[in-house]
């Protein structure tokens, strides 16, 4: 079962297209640890040898030597090959995860199937949180359900032994009769806990999916499936018939859900409701390997019983693995080759870890209060020292910047236009005569239409106009009474409600204004999430204050609304598409120390598939707006043939140009813009 588990999850990682719900190889392992758990606990507990210590000290001789050194590896290694912002991402992780709370880390900041942290090399410890909070809670838990049963058995007959066996079968046994009503008890509860961490997860899913796909409290029901197979509530097939049947029917469900199980099942999140369908199938395996059967034989052979064993330090090992390959290497897809690599590097990390840290940990003969001890030592050691080293993310130890002769930017505008400001409205004088009033040509937008800003100034002093310019982050810029809902800083939404008034009455009304050019973030406003959100970023609300459900929908009536408004006042309507979106930008920049020891080439170019992912919806959007309100366009996207330009990066983040950016669109806006003109002009 542990080996059907890691491989899943590995070949999820490595090859996301050959088993879609490979990820759910992690829930398995959840019903395998609430399965032995229990039956650990249950048995102690039976036999009134529990101790919490004992236990704790066992789950920390299992779990955190194999994790500190996996810690220690991956800081060496990401050190020496992470940009800054990774680098920090990745320090910030390795503090929770040495507290064996990663999972409230990610939470906090990215969705699992989401690219921003697919470059983070401990984004798998979301799930060994989890488990260290299973520990932490299970015990207590049925500690207090013995706490309050009536235990009155003799110790000599506990769970386990021939005496309490034969008890549990014979109704007429008092002891027998005892812990039966104990274990039903438990069952109880862990029923009651099933139904809170569904509903939990049920309710979570729409209103913060991180929050519902990280937490233990989602994930309980799980380990609690696996619970239920050591309390005696499950009825128990009688024939070897009946066991290869339960388990070759949670074989094929566990093969249907790597399989057919997706993000996305039947036209919703697979949690709540499909995460059930591998757990249902673990839990039939094990409830028929305990017992004779088919798959008992089939699971207990050489290979997965091999695989099995090394399977924790296998699962600590790939991600990195294949996460520190890809940076190095400079790509996101990998080849057969560089699989097959993956596999042997990962196997033979996970064997040595098995065989040289996994073992001899189990075996030591420290004291459990010896062992709690230095496990409370390690956290506070690794936490201080994760910490210390996230300030040195720019360390010139560490990383370099890539050598540019251009120590002088260029602006942000047309250095011959002189600017003024008037509420928060930028004015440019780029004609010197006053008399003829020149025309003037106007710029909306949010943050990013700055991008245009230099290239419309300077088309502007070459061809008569002055330049009005109203650009506010993250502000969609349309007429008409609009509200917006965000979650992007407190000052957004007051910021647009200052700026939508002057959009019409400075800009529409104004009577100089010829033409109008919007430049917006349309991947964000197209359905309000924008790349690398599964959630709303920017919400509209109604007249009423009540959220706008077809956001999508919403948003191009406005923008349609807006165009027509501005067309009916005789000015021109021209939209200035986006620039093309960056995986990372870090890397046009940054030259890791460890790329430099092996004379890696600066890696700097798009990411197309990223693009046509998160930014291509909305391109397409435009590209049917601007053809059925016969709206002119100005795409820059055919212009750029990569983020380098003469050597230096014109980009400042995944999504915004820098001022060599704003440079580098002037002659072919210019070009645009006389063709559309002339074109108007026939």
């Amino acid at each position: 079962m542990r080996a059907f588990a890691v491989l899943s999850v590995f070949i999820y990682h490595l090859r996301p297209g050959f088993l879609p719900g490979g990820f759910l190889g992690v829930d398995v392992f959840f019903v395998i640890s609430g399965y032995l758990i229990t039956g650990i606990i249950l048995r102690e507990q039976h036999l009134r040898t529990f101790s919490f210590a004992h236990f704790y000290a066992r789950r920390v001789k299992r779990i955190f030597p194999a994790l500190f050194v996996l810690l220690i590896l991956s800081c060496f290694v990401g050190t020496f090959l992470l940009v800054p912002e990774t680098y920090a991402n990745f320090m910030k992780s390795g503090r929770y995860a040495s507290a064996q709370l990663a999972n409230f880390f990610f939470a906090d900041h990215v969705g699992y199937f989401e690219e921003g942290f697919a470059g983070q090399p401990l984004l798998h410890t979301w799930s060994l949180g989890v488990e260290e909070q299973f520990y932490l809670f299970w015990p207590l838990l049925i500690f207090i359900c013995f706490r309050f049963a009536p235990v009155s058995y003799s110790a000599d007959s506990g769970e386990g032994s021939p005496v309490f066996n034969k008890s549990l079968r014979a109704a007429g046994s008092g002891a027998g009769k005892t812990r039966q009503h104990v274990n039903r008890q438990i069952a109880f509860v862990f029923l009651i806990c099933s139904l809170i961490s569904f509903s939990a997860c049920y309710f979570l899913v729409e209103k913060d999916y991180n929050l519902a796909f990280y937490m233990f409290y989602t994930r309980a029901v799980e380990f609690c499936i696996g619970g239920f197979l050591v309390l005696g509530v499950v009825p128990v097939a009688r024939t070897k018939a009946a066991n290869s049947l339960l388990g070759l029917s949670g074989l094929l469900l566990l093969c249907y859900s790597v399989i057919f199980i997706s993000e996305d099942y039947l036209g919703r999140s697979f949690l709540p409701f499909a995460v059930i369908v591998p757990c249902v199938g673990a839990a039939l395996i094990i409830h028929a390997n305990s017992q004779d059967g088919i798959i008992n034989s089939i699971l207990a052979t050489k290979i997965p019983t091999a695989i099995g064993r090394i399977s924790y330090s296998l699962y600590l090992y790939h991600w990195p693995v294949i996460i520190f390959w890809k940076l190095f290497s400079n790509t996101n897809e990998l080849d057969m080759q560089a699989s097959l690599y993956i596999i042997l590097v990962s196997f033979g990390c996970a064997t040595l870890s098995y065989l040289l840290v996994e073992q001899p940990a189990r075996n030591a003969g420290f004291r459990d209060k010896q062992v709690l001890l230095a496990a409370l030592l390690l956290i506070i050691a690794f936490s201080t020292s994760f910490r210390v080293l996230e300030d040195f993310e720019i360390a010139s130890w560490r990383i370099s910047k890539y050598g540019s002769d251009h120590d002088t930017s260029p602006g942000e505008y047309d250095p011959k236009c002189q600017r003024t400001w008037n509420d928060g409205l930028q004015i440019f004088s780029c004609q010197k005569t006053a008399d003829p009033v020149p025309p003037i040509i106007a710029l909306v937008g949010d943050s990013h239409s700055p991008h245009f800003l230099y290239a419309t100034t300077a088309w502007a002093r070459k061809n008569g106009y002055n330049v009005k310019y109203l650009g506010t982050s993250g502000c969609p810029m349309l007429l008409g009474e609009v509200h917006i809902q965000s979650t992007i800083n407190d000052q957004h939404e007051k910021t647009c409600e200052v700026a939508l008034p002057l959009f019409k009455t400075e800009i529409v009304e104004d009577p100089l204004v010829e033409i109008v050019l919007i430049a917006q973030r349309f991947d964000l406003f197209y359905d309000g999430k924008g790349y690398l959100n599964t959630t709303r970023a920017i919400t509209f609300k109604d007249g009423k204050g009540r959220v706008v459900r077809d956001h999508t929908g919403y948003y191009e009536a406005r923008l349609s609304y807006t165009v027509k408004e501005i067309q009916k006042t005789g000015k021109k309507v021209i939209i200035l598409k986006q620039v093309p979106l960056m995986a990372s930008e870090e890397a046009c920049d940054w030259e890791p120390r460890l790329k430099k020891w092996f004379l890696q080439k600066r890696s700097c170019d798009f990411d197309t598939e990223f693009t046509n992912k998160w930014q291509q919806p909305s391109i397409d959007f435009i590209d049917r707006f601007a053809r059925s309100h016969q709206v002119d366009v100005f795409d820059p996207v055919p212009y750029f043939d990569g983020p380098l330009q003469n050597g230096i990066n014109i980009y400042r983040d995944q999504d915004h140009l820098n001022e060599y950016g704003f440079l580098f669109l002037v002659p072919s806006f210019a070009k645009e813009m006389d063709r559309i003109l002339d074109k108007q002009r026939e």
